[in-house]
């Protein structure tokens, strides 16, 4: 399956709406699409799980890397909306505990504006 991402910005966060099934064949495309699509000037990202259906640990490892860039002091970084199969995946990973993770956008847009 292709994967794809869908670009949003509000009130100056990005959001990366991400599509499709994320494991080790397409984990370079992956990391490549995000790196274009963020600005080294934006300030605050939150990848979008809704509509992403597989996880592996390739696809953790890009997610993990692009979190890195952005827990630097001035910058925010928040996962949201991941389905239940994909959420086992993240917690199981250890993931959670040093990334937030929302339940829904409006959850991660509201927390990333209070900080």
């Amino acid at each position: 399956m292709d994967i794809d991402i869908k670009w949003g910005r509000t009130r100056g966060i990005v959001i990366a709406m991400l599509v499709g099934r994320f494991s080790g064949a397409n984990s370079d495309l992956f990391e490549r699409l995000l790196e274009n699509g963020v600005d080294p000037s934006d300030k605050a990202l939150i990848l979008d799980f809704e509509h992403v259906t597989f996880l592996s640990s390739a696809g953790l490892r890009v997610s993990l890397a692009v979190a890195k860039k952005f827990t630097a002091p001035g910058r925010k970084f928040a996962v949201c909306s991941l389905q239940e199969a994909v959420r086992g995946i993240v917690e199981v990973s250890g993931f959670d505990k040093v990334i937030p993770l929302y339940d829904s956008q409006a959850a991660a847009l509201e927390a990333l504006e209070k900080d």
